[in-house]
């Protein structure tokens, strides 16, 4: 599976249902890239995978649908 498959497979899993190895996934695209702004990317997309999984999180930054924008947009 290439990169570009694997982050569109885990896109679609956020869309389908929630994920409780979303981060874990995430994290491993940081091993990947060995290319500065991709890696700052990456550690975006930790963050807001992090911020996910949370339901408390989430919502104090505008809630889950808002949250997966900012993490699609990162990982896009």
């Amino acid at each position: 599976m290439t990169v570009e498959e694997r982050i569109r497979y885990v896109m679609s899993k956020l869309i389908v249902r929630d994920d409780p190895e979303l981060v874990q996934e995430v994290r491993g695209f940081a091993n990947i890239f060995d290319d500065s702004s991709y890696d700052e990317k990456i550690r975006s997309a930790v963050g807001w995978a992090e911020i996910y999984v949370d339901p408390q999180k989430a919502e104090a930054y505008g809630g889950r649908g808002a949250v997966r924008g900012r993490l699609f947009q990162d990982l896009g």
